[in-house]
């Protein structure tokens, strides 16, 4: 299946955009299924197109080579059963997106997926612009992180910065974490336990309407068609096992001057 599909298809097109408009849409006039669904739709209408010449400079794909995964080797996607020796799909995708509406214009949002990274781990980082005004420490380069986490280990945790206790103007950073299972002494049901039952009883406010899907894959086929183009298609960049994927896509970050959160 994965060959046929790559992580653009099997991961954002579904997976990451339905977190992104979870995180982006505005407050729905209830909680009825198809109230929140018009919202979700309205964030994967606003993402921005792009042409074909700027696929390469907001998407990077990349696709695992040999490596090694907590010490224990890892043979190369090309290498894996029933692969094409020289299979062009990607196993790792990362994206610089932009919604254009009134509450996220010119904010940029990262993402990123892909195979045989050095931990599985699925969580939401939302970083605060700063001040225009600093009245502490105005050397202070770090900036109040929001983190969702999903997988594993269901929380949130709020880094922010406070003045150490005494009579100076000393800041430092410090964390306040939630955990579902701590806190209530149970884990959260697994996400397709929710959707059974969820299916059963009728509630389609987890599942994606059609309109959504259409936009979403409206999103989706371009960068799909560019990469398959025969002609000036965008590079497929390679990176070892166990690595956090290839430098393209940290350079992604770089030219805006961001880095990947470390997980």
């Amino acid at each position: 299946y994965y060959e046929g599909a790559g992580a653009l298809r099997d991961m954002v097109q579904n997976h990451l955009l339905q977190l992104l408009c979870l995180v982006a849409m505005e407050p729905p006039t209830d909680l009825a299924a198809d109230s929140i669904r018009d919202e979700k739709v309205k964030v994967v209408r606003s993402l921005r197109r792009w042409s074909r010449n700027e696929i390469a400079t907001h998407v990077v794909r990349g696709q695992y080579t040999k490596g090694a995964i907590h010490g224990e080797p890892v043979v190369g996607y090309r290498e894996e059963q029933n692969i094409k020796p020289d299979s062009q799909t990607e196993t790792f995708v990362a994206l610089r997106l932009f919604i254009d509406d009134w509450r996220w214009a010119d904010v940029p949002i990262y993402m990123r997926v892909g195979k045989r990274l050095p931990k599985s781990a699925t969580e939401i980082s939302i970083h605060f612009k700063k001040a225009p005004a600093v009245l502490f420490n105005k050397d202070l380069h770090d900036v109040n992180v929001l983190v969702i986490r999903i997988q594993p280990d269901e929380g949130i945790s709020l880094r922010i910065h406070a003045k150490v206790p005494g009579t100076s103007f000393r800041i430092e950073p410090v964390k306040m974490d939630f955990h579902y299972g701590t806190s209530f002494g149970k884990a959260s049901p697994e996400a397709y336990e929710r959707l059974l039952l969820d299916a059963m009883s009728g509630d389609a406010t987890l599942f994606a309407r059609r309109d959504e899907v259409e936009q979403a894959w409206a999103f989706i086929d371009p960068i799909e068609e560019a990469w398959h183009a025969k002609k000036d298609a965008p590079e497929l960049f390679f990176y070892p096992a166990g690595s956090w994927g290839p430098e393209a896509a940290d350079d992604l970050l770089a030219r805006d001057g961001r880095a990947w959160r470390r997980l």
